[in-house]
């Protein structure tokens, strides 16, 4: 996508409470000496919406869905609030790699003025000696801290250590909402969203996490389109190894029928009249995970180990919900 068709986009997109239609949006455009086909529209405002950054506003209350820049994100005033200017210095160290260099560009600009906002005064974070490395080193009460976050619906602050400026920092933030732990090829990972303005998903090894401390305010929740979001990022910076995936299934299971596919069947083997093992060559994701649990009512899954306890630790977290 053109650099310079995101930031007219985002121009002409109205601060809300109004909104504007894939129509109208385009007719504007074509004012500006744009001309796109309202596909093309389509796909550029979701891929905004999708990185998050921007402040992008979808009303799906209606249809055609009205666009706009959250009214927080941009503010009545030409004087950057204090949060806000927080939250562009947040923002800049946590851009998606990505992002094409014009828009990098628009937010470096941006927190240069939210220094000057903040009277020239860097943040302690940004004051600090970097460090060059940091030692795994997972803390046990940082995992009962987000998990009492998580589990009692609270944001909490904490530091987390990122690379800010081409060096590397413990960064202080104010307000993290967590939402969930999990394990990704034996690391445990942290799922959170940051401050109240930020609408992107992040995840990150609970190694790089200190100081962790639960706040008397309720977390955000993020909704299933943004959950989407990070999990197919997380898929597509990922390298996907083909696994073997054995699972038991009854042999008059659509499995076994050739009804549902999980990926290349490589073999099969009839164990009795009942029951039938079966392995299939898929990629190891998270899709397949939620498929598997989906069917874990009358599917075992056998084989991998890692694949077996994760599809496990979804149906005791089911468990436990309805044994509440």
């Amino acid at each position: 996508m053109s650099s310079q068709r995101h930031l007219t986009i985002l121009e002409l997109l109205p601060s809300q409470p109004s909104s504007i239609s894939i129509t109208q949006l385009k007719h504007k455009l074509f004012d500006s000496g744009i001309k796109l086909s309202t596909r093309m529209l389509q796909r550029d405002l979701q891929s905004l919406y999708e990185q998050g950054c921007f402040g992008l506003e979808k009303d799906t209350r209606t249809k055609p869905y009205g666009w706009s820049i959250s009214k927080e994100w941009r503010g009545n005033s030409t004087v950057m609030s204090t949060e806000l200017a927080q939250h562009y210095l947040m923002l800049e160290q946590l851009l998606p790699q990505n992002i094409p260099v014009d828009i990098k560009q628009a937010i470096h600009a941006k927190a240069d003025i939210a220094l000057q906002r903040l009277n020239g005064i860097k943040p302690e974070w940004l004051k600090l000696k970097s460090n060059s490395s940091i030692e795994v080193n997972l803390d046990s009460k940082v995992v009962e801290q987000i998990e009492h976050a998580i589990k009692h619906n609270r944001s909490a602050s904490a530091e987390i250590y990122r690379v800010l400026y081409d060096q590397a920092h413990w960064l202080a933030f104010s307000e993290l909402s967590f939402y969930g732990l999990e394990e990704d090829n034996g690391i445990l990972m942290a799922q959170f969203m940051v401050g109240e303005l930020h609408d992107k998903c992040y995840q990150m090894p609970v190694y790089r996490i200190r100081n962790v401390k639960v706040l008397q305010k309720t977390r955000r929740e993020p909704n299933l389109e943004q959950l989407s979001s990070l999990r197919l990022a997380i898929n597509k910076g990922k390298r996907q190894e083909p696994i073997n995936l054995v699972i038991k299934v009854p042999t008059q299971s659509a499995i076994n029928q050739g009804f549902i596919e999980l990926g290349e069947l490589i073999e099969k083997q009839q164990l009795d009249a009942q029951t039938s093992l079966l392995t299939f060559k898929v990629d190891d994701t998270q899709q397949l995970i939620d498929e598997l649990f989906k069917l874990a009512h009358w599917l075992e899954v056998i084989e991998p180990v890692v694949i077996r306890n994760r599809v496990i630790k979804k149906i005791k977290a089911a468990a436990n919900i309805y044994n509440q």
